[in-house]
């Protein structure tokens, strides 16, 4: 049994499936609802966490974790090639921009670091060097990796659910679970709106849409909203003086900003308006200006398109897969997650079939004290990266 029909679920559902389990996904709204058919078509290794700081934080196993994430994006690749997967995706490099001159150092230090313990050619690039790249007055040099790629997120989508449909996985839409409880015969019981399935094996793949289902989940999850807008088409020269090579984009800030050129030509712009609740209507307006603050050339432009929803965080700022009370979970992306996703759901699969689990992701989940679901200490925290950013 699987619930969450995004990136992650779907995955696990078609891998069970090829592995001849019988496999029911559950999904409480529409399949692929939240992130998985919202998010920015972002495709890069990596996490939320840099490599310089994994390697520190970590030692040998942050050197795993990154190699974990670069066969992530490999495994997409592929999966995009051997199942035919009709996404627009290509492989276009994505440049991490530097806001403020001191962060030239980071991206300096992350640059060897990758070079040293991957041989990854990762190029520094100086203000100067980086006009040939963007059209934008706003940042101080950046670093470049080739090793990236942009993608329409809900056609990825849709070819993960047909592979699982045809591999013969039961996906059910609008059908929440609302319960779990163990069975004396061994496994779980999940009770929806339509009736009860009795399951020898539950994933949680709920990511940023993580409820009281498993509390001891919930508590270690802070959902925070992420918003995108996007542009009518642009002419060719005028897409081309923003993203002269289409290189997904962005920044070093903590409330940071995302872009990158569709395949259509629209401009894509996304970042967190604000750590405290918002509107759709109030994002639109908050990214429209800052898209306009980083490429000048677009004012005018008209926004057609804005949404929003939720990425999930955890207190570590890294992707989580463990089992707790026999629930296998695997989620907490820290919107960085395309790629992760699709690794974890065919790695809970494998996990879930008789496999092993890498040691790097034998992890504790870290909480914090008196968090239950309520994340009472996000404006808090909100203000203090937004003062972090103006220094």
């Amino acid at each position: 049994m699987v619930v969450g029909g995004g990136y992650t679920g779907m995955m696990a559902a078609a891998r069970l499936a090829q592995r001849g389990r019988s496999v029911a996904l559950l999904e409480k709204h529409e399949l692929g609802w939240g992130a998985s058919s919202r998010n920015g078509g972002m495709v890069h290794p990596g996490f939320k966490v840099g490599p310089a700081a994994l390697l520190k934080r970590y030692g040998d196993r942050g050197r795993q974790l990154y190699q974990a994430s670069l066969d992530a994006f490999a495994l997409l690749e592929e999966t995009i090639t051997t199942d035919r997967i009709e996404c627009d995706y290509a492989r276009s490099g994505h440049l991490h921009l530097a806001y403020k001159p001191g962060d030239m150092d980071h991206l300096e230090a992350e640059a060897r670091v990758l070079g040293e313990e991957w041989g990854i050619n990762a190029r520094v690039l100086d203000r100067d060097a980086l006009a040939a790249e963007i059209g934008s007055p706003v940042y101080h040099g950046g670093l470049l990796y080739e090793r990236s790629g942009g993608l329409h997120p809900a056609k990825y989508f849709a070819g993960l659910a047909r592979l699982a449909f045809d591999r013969g996985a039961h996906l059910h839409d609008r059908t929440p679970a609302v319960a779990l409880a163990r069975r004396r015969q061994g496994g779980l019981t999940v009770e929806t709106p339509r009736g009860a399935i009795a399951a020898r094996d539950v994933l949680l793949a709920t990511n940023g849409y993580s409820d009281g289902l498993v509390p001891w989940i919930r508590r270690r999850i802070i959902p925070i909203g992420s918003y995108i807008i996007a542009t009518e088409p642009l002419s060719d020269d005028r897409a081309l003086s923003a993203i002269r090579n289409r290189r997904m984009l962005f920044d070093s800030k903590n409330f940071l900003y995302y872009w990158r050129l569709s395949s259509d030509n629209r401009m894509l712009f996304g970042g967190r308006a604000s750590f405290a609740p918002t509107t759709i209507a109030k994002a639109r307006d908050w990214l429209y200006a800052a898209m306009i603050r980083v490429h000048p050339q677009l004012a005018g432009i008209m926004v057609e398109h804005a949404w929003g929803g939720n990425v999930a965080f955890t207190f570590d700022r890294l992707p989580h897969i463990g089992r707790t009370e026999g629930i296998t979970y695997a989620l907490g992306y820290c919107g960085t997650g395309v790629a992760m996703s699709t690794y974890f759901g065919q790695l809970a699969a494998d996990w879930i079939a008789g496999g092993e689990l890498p040691d790097c992701w034998q992890r504790t989940f870290p909480g914090l004290p008196l968090y239950r679901e309520t994340p009472w200490f996000l404006p808090a925290v909100g203000w203090y990266y937004a003062a972090l950013d103006r220094l």
